[in-house]
Parts: structure tokens; C-alpha cells; sequence
């Protein structure tokens, strides 16, 4: 992976070695430099990416709901949701939700970072089954045992498999 400047690089290095504690096996993807890790029901990724000259942003990006039926109901409740969320946001990638948050690297240490990866899988956990209830889908979890982990993050903004 390359880097943009040293902040990125630092950051990176720290939260590789932040999720080394904190996780059994976090997945570094070496394409792309991002990590994934699973808590409880829910795949996060995190990635870290440049921001300005010289810092580093941190997302935090869990798999909410992959293949949801879209309705206005549910862009709404999304969009009021993100509103009433002290962090984080809803967002929709073609069919599928994700709910993530983002700090700035310069700040970041191992307790923030704990904080803020329990934070986002416990509201995408408490909302995964409610939105798949109504609006169909599948957790990401799900996802992964029906197709065997063959789904790549770049096929996110395409079509069905």
C-alpha cells in the first residue's frame, strides 16, 4: 500500500496494531491497506485514509444490510435516523446499507478506537435485523456463508452477483 504522507502511515501502522490487540485475526486486505474484523454479528471495515497535507482520517464502516429492497420508507427512516444519531451515519451503496463513523488519525488511541468499533457494530447490530424484518437483505455474516466469502468490497457498487 502507499502511503500520502507520514501522518497516514503512522495512523496505519497504529491501527494495525490496535486491532493485533484488541482482535484474534483482523484481515489486512494488502490492495486496498484496509482491515476487516468481525464483532459479533457485524463485519466492520476500517480503513485509513489521507486527509490534508498532513493528517489521517480513520473510518469505521460496518456492513449493515447487503441486498435490501429499496422503498421510500426506508430512505427516510434512514435519512431521520442519521438525523437523531449522536455519531455515525447510515449510508446506501446500490442495495446495500452501511452505518460508519470516522476519527482523525492525529487523536486516535487504542481506548477511542475500542470505543468507537463497539459503538458502530452495536447500532448497525440493533438496526440490521429490524431493517431486514421489513425491507428484506441479508447481514453481512449471512453474506458471506451464502457465497462463501467470494464477494469483493469493488463489486459493493455494482449490480446482483
Amino acid at each position: 500500500m502507499d502511503f500520502e504522507h507520514e501522518r497516514q502511515r503512522s495512523t496505519h501502522e497504529q491501527v494495525a496494531e490496535n486491532l493485533g490487540e484488541l482482535f484474534e485475526s483482523p484481515y489486512l486486505d494488502e490492495e486496498t491497506g484496509h482491515f476487516y474484523v468481525r464483532y459479533g454479528s457485524t463485519v466492520l471495515e476500517i480503513s485509513v485514509d489521507p486527509f490534508g497535507p498532513d493528517e489521517a482520517v480513520v473510518t469505521i464502516m460496518a456492513y449493515c444490510v447487503q441486498g435490501v429492497t429499496l422503498e421510500e420508507d426506508l430512505l427516510l427512516g434512514l435519512l431521520e435516523i442519521n438525523h437523531q444519531l449522536p455519531f455515525g451515519a447510515f449510508s446506501l451503496v446500490d442495495r446495500d446499507i452501511f452505518f460508519s463513523h470516522s476519527l482523525l488519525g492525529r487523536s486516535l488511541d487504542s481506548r477511542s478506537l475500542l470505543r468507537i468499533i463497539e459503538a458502530v457494530a452495536t447500532v448497525s447490530d440493533d438496526y440490521d435485523e429490524r431493517i431486514i424484518k421489513r425491507f428484506g437483505g441479508q447481514t453481512a455474516l449471512e453474506r458471506i456463508r451464502d457465497t462463501g466469502g467470494r464477494r469483493q468490497r469493488q463489486e459493493v457498487g455494482g449490480g446482483e452477483e
